[in-house]
């Protein structure tokens, strides 16, 4: 396994003057019953993903895919009856919502968006774009906290096929935003709204719990020198110092020194594949613990996902709260995604106007 380093990619400083295509990029997901097989099996393909040795890394990764197929299959029915993933409409609504932010700065970007394991595929959308008038891109991968195994697979991926489009094109990408305000704001809000809650009804703060949650990685990426838990971590850092401020600000401030000296909020890890380590502590693991604790109210905040999809609505919304009553915890929520949060995607589009097409951003001077 190769790390893939974050300052290998290009960022290359674009012209607001020339046709711009905006690219959003991530993991994709399947659009038909038939297509849950292939997207597992491109999936697993990936070294990055199934670190294997090499000789047996094809056919295991096809055996993994087939065995998990049918019941991945059913898992994305009960969010969708045609097993259609709402990662790819909602990243192209932000793309399209991102593109319209952008006007407001006097930059002209067609948005569109492209994924690492199904359809549509970067060299589709690179080609589309290309074709519309685009000269020089934008790639800003939809995974908030960079690592080698996903932000730069894709990102990887996506600048391939604009070098094989246009090899000479000016590319600028972003390989993470884990710490972008409006991100952080984001994340805070429905967890400070639930914990304020909680400490306005007189709930004993021993009985609450907050427990933050990512996706999990190997634990060899990390010993390899992958980013990924330290953004995260600084990501959890960044949100929990606003939470604890509004909390004081709004009066709950001994409520809130209480929860936390009680248990502090470290991320959990969820979506363990496979028999290698991972990171930890996985998020079942943590929530056991927590009620056997005498934890009765739980929140669960997401930090690295942009939109719902089966590892927000099955995993945490359905898999988890489950568990969670079943261990004797009466009350569950769970943040939303990103999803279309306005305020976020004007703080993305001031970043890249910002940062990618050097335009003069009054609040960020």
């Amino acid at each position: 396994m190769a790390i893939i380093r974050e300052n290998v990619f290009p960022t290359d400083r674009l012209d607001p003057s020339l046709p711009a295509g905006l690219i959003l990029c991530g993991m994709g997901g399947p659009d038909a019953p038939e297509a849950v097989r292939p997207f597992l099996r491109n999936l697993f393909r990936d070294p990055m993903i199934f670190p294997a040795p090499k000789l047996v890394a094809p056919a295991l990764g096809w055996l993994i895919s087939t065995l998990r197929a049918p019941n991945v299959r059913k898992r994305y029915a009960l969010i969708d009856p045609n097993c259609v993933s709402p990662q790819m409409e909602t990243t192209r609504l932000q793309a399209v919502a991102t593109a319209r932010h952008l006007e407001s700065f006097g930059i002209q970007a067609d948005p569109g968006i492209a994924m690492r394991y199904w359809r549509p595929y970067p060299r589709e959308t690179v080609h589309k774009l290309v074709a519309r008038g685009a000269r020089q891109f934008a790639v800003v991968p939809m995974y908030p906290q960079y690592s080698s195994a996903t932000g730069g697979s894709t990102l990887d991926f996506v600048v391939q096929a604009i070098r094989e489009a246009l090899p000479e094109a000016p590319v600028h990408t972003v390989t993470g935003w884990g710490l972008l305000p409006s991100f952080l704001h984001a994340l805070a809000a429905p967890t400070i709204a639930r914990l304020s809650a909680w400490a306005a009804a007189g709930a004993p703060a021993q009985e609450c719990a907050l427990v933050y949650v990512a996706h999990s990685l190997p634990q060899s990426f990390i010993d390899e020198g992958d980013p990924y838990q330290a953004h995260t971590l600084a990501t959890v850092a960044a949100v929990n110092r606003l939470v604890v401020a509004a909390l004081e600000e709004a009066g709950h401030g001994a409520w809130s020194r209480e929860l936390e000296s009680v248990r502090q909020p470290v991320p959990a890890y969820q979506s363990r594949v496979g028999p290698i380590k991972w990171l930890g502590p996985e998020i079942t693991a943590r929530v056991t613990e927590l009620a056997q604790a005498g934890c009765k109210r739980l929140h669960v905040q997401p930090v690295s996902f942009t939109c719902e999809h089966i590892e927000t609505i099955i995993e945490l919304d359905g898999e988890l709260r489950e568990l969670a009553e079943q261990l004797g915890v009466s009350e569950f929520s769970r943040g939303a995604a990103l999803n279309m949060d306005d305020d976020w995607l004007k703080g993305m589009a001031a970043m890249l106007a910002d940062q990618v097409f050097g335009a003069e951003v009054p609040h960020l001077a």
